[in-house]
């Protein structure tokens, strides 16, 4: 049933057509009448008619300004327009504002019934796509968490996603940010995830937190940094957790960042996580609480190349290349098996460990165990066939001698390996590509690049003799020109002027001459 009011400032004409026509025969009911604009605007307010039939020329207010009113507060309504002879202007600016159905004074039953299932037909059409549009939104609704977990997903997972500004009219105001995760060995299923994010909105309200996904089972969540509770927070999720479940749960809670930078802070939670496992560290762990030690780690070793190694001999390289960074820092044994065990917790989550053996074999053990860890877990282990093995042997036995002098391909097959000088180089070139004398010079050389970049203050002899060339540094400092392009001497100064040292040196020797300047001027 249609709810129709009537407006007309002729009581004959108003309540002639309220008690003479019989609304209900034509599906409507009529819900009262109105002699002007002004009680017709209360009326709809009040009862929300789904048609109007109002007259156009009326004291107060007219017609026309009755239909602008009232479709700028109830744009539901329908509107019919009653006009008599001779008021063509009034109805032709009744139809501009969208009117589209009128009767002409006096007029019957039959005309009106025509004109009010004209009007009643736009009436369902208008409902059928209210409905359409309301199940739209619903499904929008039900969508939009998913949709927003998996672009959070691809946010974190893809490292172009934010760089090139997608979705960015979603997270472009998101400044200072926190990402915090959880995660077990199992996983979490849904009742456990539906939990722990309720847990979290409650504490920090959920207009803090911006977004939430998983990740091969870790639980991933985006936070406003400028809540204060976030810490507290996850400690209580952590406390609920544990009463559902006996699994240990790990929480890891990166700095604070602009949600641009948000793949390092992707990496740094993860190998806080795979620190926490290998630890068994069951409370949350603050990237601030581990900062200094993997900051002294990074120095020694790149764990981007480890990360990107193209194959054993790339791992080989860095691990032996720390090393070197190290015995140049005096560490001790200790604390060289401290700064590499670091390392694989964070990029495999283990402890790597070390064989009780003698010096000097003990620092060797260490090292090759560390190596054999990571081409493990990277997938760059040399173990799978027996030319494969082969390789492998003589890529660490060239290491291990790769301060001496004497090293080459012959040295390595006759005093080490016990193996026919021909196969090994053949195998060797097969494998790799590339013959034994240019690998080995190429990896001196990158070598030697990289302890002047971590040491510049050292002298090219000291260089040379560290990676496998005599003192006197002059085959050295040949065989690097034609590696590098430049000499040793010249690759260190360019290197000092971009360092802290070389500028500090360089403003002293200036002060210095204006000093004397003044002073004998």
């Amino acid at each position: 049933m249609y709810k129709i009011l009537i407006v007309d400032d002729e009581e004959i004409e108003r309540e002639g057509m309220a008690q003479f026509i019989d609304w209900a025969s034509f599906g409507v009911e009529l819900i009262g009448t109105a002699q002007n604009g002004v009680e017709a605007l209360e009326m709809i307010a009040m009862e929300r008619p789904d048609i109007v039939l109002t007259d156009i020329k009326m004291p107060v207010m007219d017609g026309l300004e009755l239909i602008r009113r009232a479709k700028e507060s109830f744009p539901q309504v329908h509107f019919i327009v009653l006009s008599g002879y001779g008021e063509y202007e009034f109805t032709s600016q009744a139809m501009e504002r969208g009117i589209r159905h009128y009767l002409l004074k006096p007029c019957d039953e039959e005309q009106i019934e025509v004109v009010l299932d004209a009007v009643k037909a736009e009436i369902e059409a208008q409902r059928e796509q209210n409905e359409r549009v309301n199940s739209y939104h619903k499904a929008v609704e039900q969508l939009l968490p998913k949709a927003k977990k998996q672009i959070f997903r691809d946010m974190l997972l893809d490292p172009d996603y934010i760089r090139n500004g997608r979705e960015e009219s979603m997270w472009k105001e998101w400044k200072d940010v926190v990402l915090l995760s959880f995660s077990t060995e199992k996983g979490f299923d849904y009742l456990e995830q539906f939990v722990m994010s309720n847990i979290l909105i409650e504490l920090l309200g959920e207009e803090h937190v911006y977004l939430s996904t998983t990740v091969n089972g870790t639980l991933y969540y985006l936070i406003e940094a400028g809540v204060v509770r976030i810490k507290e927070a996850a400690e209580r999720m952590m406390r609920e957790f544990k009463r559902m479940t006996p699994d240990a749960v790990f929480c890891a809670m990166s700095r604070k960042d602009d949600v641009k930078n948000l793949q390092s802070l992707y990496e740094e939670v993860g190998e806080l996580l795979r620190i926490g496992k290998a630890e068994e560290r069951t409370g949350v762990i603050s990237y601030e609480l581990f900062l200094e030690k993997t900051e002294n780690s990074r120095n020694l070793i790149d764990y981007e190349k480890l990360r990107s190694a193209e194959d054993f001999a790339d791992i080989l390289s860095e691990i032996y290349l720390a090393f070197l960074k190290m015995r140049l820092n005096g560490y001790t044994f200790e604390q060289k098996k401290d700064v590499v065990d670091w390392c694989i917790k964070i990029l495999c989550g283990e402890s790597c460990g070390a064989e009780n053996t003698e010096e000097p074999e003990k620092e060797w053990r260490l090292m090759e165990n560390v190596v054999n860890v990571l081409a493990s877990s990277f997938g760059k282990d040399l173990s799978e066939g027996k030319e494969e093995q082969r390789v492998k042997d003589i890529l660490i036995a060239m290491f291990r001698k790769m301060q001496d002098q004497e090293l080459s391909i012959r040295y390595l097959a006759k005093e080490e390996l016990f193996m026919n000088e021909d196969y090994l180089g053949r195998l060797f070139l097969k494998n790799r590509k590339q013959k034994f004398s240019s690998f080995l010079l190429e990896e001196r050389i990158r070598l030697a690049q990289g302890l002047m970049k971590y040491a510049p203050w050292l002298r090219v002899s000291q260089v040379a003799e560290m990676v496998g060339y005599s003192p006197d540094g002059q085959y050295f400092s040949k065989a690097f020109k034609k590696a590098a392009g430049c000499s040793p001497t010249e690759y260190k100064e360019e290197l000092l002027k971009k360092s802290d040292f070389y500028k500090c040196k360089h403003t002293f020797f200036h002060l210095t001459v204006v000093f004397f300047q003044v002073l004998f001027k």
